[in-house]
């Protein structure tokens, strides 16, 4: 008779419930482990072979349609799909693993363009979505919530990591593309004994961009220091310097970045309304070049986002951004940011122009019927530097999730360009499997 680690390790190959292996009649059916799991989650392991042998499994399955067109390029159409498998053990006095692999296959790349690879056509619109295979995630990760008989947490991971701080304004995953954005780096975050704080350090040596095995990833040495401390739920003050140096590979992008955001929400019962909500989050930041980068410059940046949500309606915000500059010469950059989930989805300013931007914007979303998540964003752009008027962009995205491991979006970008920029539209269909 199958024991559990058995059942589990059955159920995972041919996707079947462990409830439905076959019981004595002596013994009463055990309730079900969650799918990708070995053994009980909730069981603390007596052994390092319990740990490295009753971890879970990660897998997920994103296929994605990409249409895309721009002015001077021919249209695009990118047909990928990403599957990301992994293993993490349990943890054993505080120890585990994590190794987890990714690959993107096309149906045809030549039907788009990948300038960081140069895969594909180059007269046709950017996509970068290039195929392969790649480790996406390995790291060693030390994690207790008491230190000793302290009070101190202490969370420490070295190798291969996903590092996403706060709106990933400044530092981020870029999760959006098919290859994600991780960072070989040890990083430790700590409370350091103190309630509702936290606080965050990286060393990064090397930078795994979201263009797969053969893009042009950078060489690092840079440290990413963040500290967060709630005085209630209404704030949140974040201090942070983000030093980023990569060397030969990207000496334009090295920058010192340092600034401070204070974000909250204000519960809609203190209002007398228990359904309303109200969050913010303001940032300021100022921007030197640093290590390698040749251009001596300061910019600046600040960011300023309201948002109103009714519980069973929607929501709308209202926000701006502005990307300085230093009279024409250089502006402000976030290299490890998450930089498609601002300015807009049709990735015009994935790279500040050295003119500097400013961005005025405001998003409406729902909670429709059939459990529909629609959301409209229009944005305003302009320049820093003569305040040139450089275009608007309409977004719409929907989306709808089946069950917990199932979901789909629809997504469309249109970028109408004014004085020089060129027209850009994107269009997406995904859908997404994990366990």
């Amino acid at each position: 008779m199958p024991d559990r680690l058995s059942r589990a390790a059955v159920s995972i190959l041919l996707a079947v419930p462990a409830a439905a292996l076959a019981q004595s009649e002596e013994a009463p059916e055990p309730p079900p482990l969650p799918f990708g799991y070995l053994s009980d989650p909730a069981t603390t392991p007596r052994t390092i072979f319990d740990a490295l042998f009753g971890g879970k499994v990660h897998l997920s399955d994103r296929l994605r349609v990409e249409a895309a067109d721009t002015t001077g390029r021919r249209s695009s159409i990118a047909v990928t799909n990403r599957l990301r498998l992994g293993y993490e053990t349990k943890p054993f006095q505080g120890l585990s693993a994590l190794i987890e692999m990714e690959n993107v296959a096309a149906i045809d790349s030549d039907a788009y363009f990948v300038p960081a690879t140069g895969d594909g056509d180059p007269t046709r619109t950017v996509i970068s979505d290039p195929v392969g295979t790649e480790v996406n995630q390995a790291y060693a990760r030390y994690h207790t919530a008491s230190l000793g008989d302290s009070a101190v947490t202490l969370d420490v991971r070295a190798g291969r990591q996903r590092i996403a701080l706060d709106d990933q304004r400044f530092i981020g995953n870029v999760g959006w593309r098919q290859f994600e954005q991780t960072l070989d780096a040890v990083s430790v975050r700590s409370n350091l004994g103190i309630e509702r704080l936290s606080v965050f350090y990286a060393y990064v040596w090397r930078v795994q961009r979201v263009f797969g095995p053969d893009g042009p990833n950078w060489d690092s040495d840079s440290h990413l220091v963040n500290a967060s401390y709630e005085l209630c739920p209404a704030l949140r003050v974040t201090p942070f310097a983000y030093l980023q140096d990569f060397e030969s590979d990207a000496p334009a992008a090295s920058v010192a970045s340092y600034g401070v955001r204070i974000s909250g929400d204000l519960p809609g019962k203190d209002m007398g309304h228990d359904d309303l909500s109200i969050g913010y989050d303001l940032t300021y930041a100022d921007q030197t070049e640093y290590g390698s980068n040749p251009v001596s410059y300061d910019a600046g940046f600040f960011g300023a986002q309201t948002k109103l949500a009714k519980r069973g309606l929607g929501a709308v915000a209202i926000g701006y951004q502005w990307l300085g500059s230093d009279g024409g010469l250089a502006a402000f950059q976030f290299p490890l940011g998450t930089n498609h989930a601002f300015q807009g989805f049709a990735d015009q300013f994935l790279t500040t122009p050295a003119f500097g931007l400013h961005d005025l914007y405001f998003t409406v979303s729902a909670e429709a019927p059939l459990g529909l998540t629609p959301a409209l964003t229009w944005h305003q752009f302009w320049s820093d530097t003569g305040e040139v008027d450089l275009g608007y962009e309409l977004d719409a995205v929907v989306g709808k999730k089946f069950n917990p491991n199932w979901s789909a979006l629809f997504k469309a970008a249109f970028f109408d360009g004014h004085n020089g920029q060129p027209d850009t539209f994107r269009l997406w269909i995904e859908t997404t499997l994990s366990i």
